[in-house]
């Protein structure tokens, strides 16, 4: 009898590739954060028709996965998009995302005038409008790749399925300590 406290190796293996994958797209950005997100909605809707269809304990998995999903994606959603900004963010998961996006972003400056890289800029010797515009220095912006709001996004993306695969362990477990006492879901045909 195995112990159903532990991973298989197809589980062990899942996460392994959602981990990569979800690293890749946070670190890249882009189309590539997209398609993630994407495919992220695509699993959830997916987990959601089982939910309703599905019978037993893969039922159980679904709903067990869908209810902390829908309630950190609420939360998120209900403090606002401030949430999407490293440093205007409330919630705690905002503020453990900000240090991974310190460590992968990287700035570049643009002159805002000829759209030209600004090499070797430093924003904090250049405090002006926009960060420049002192002792000859263009006017920049800055320009993040990944862009936060993307960053950001697959952020919380994940980690509501991180919170979604756990819920979805604890329903099965529940399930599995309950079984000896379980009645049948249908009424007994007569």
């Amino acid at each position: 009898m195995t112990n159903h406290r532990q991973l298989t190796i197809r589980e062990f293996l899942l996460l392994v590739v959602f981990v990569a994958v979800g690293v890749a797209g946070l670190t890249t950005g882009g189309l590539f954060a997209s398609l993630v997100i994407g495919v992220a909605i695509v699993v959830t809707t997916a987990i959601a028709i089982v939910a309703f269809v599905g019978r037993n304990r893969l039922r159980f998995w679904a709903i067990g996965f869908l209810i902390p999903v829908i309630v950190y994606a609420s939360t998120v959603l209900a403090v606002g998009s401030s949430e999407l900004d490293p440093y205007g963010g409330k919630l705690p998961t905002t503020k453990l995302l900000q240090p991974l996006f310190e460590l992968v972003v990287k700035r570049e400056y643009v002159n805002l005038i000829t759209g030209d890289l600004v090499p070797d800029y430093d924003p904090a010797t250049n405090a002006g409008s926009g960060g420049g515009g002192f002792a000859g220095s263009p006017i920049s912006m800055s320009l993040e790749t990944p862009d936060r709001t993307t960053f950001f996004s697959l952020g919380h993306v994940l980690l509501a399925m991180i919170c979604g695969y756990a819920g979805a362990k604890f329903a099965v477990w529940i399930d599995r300590g309950q079984s000896t006492e379980r009645r049948p879901l249908e009424p007994p045909a007569e």
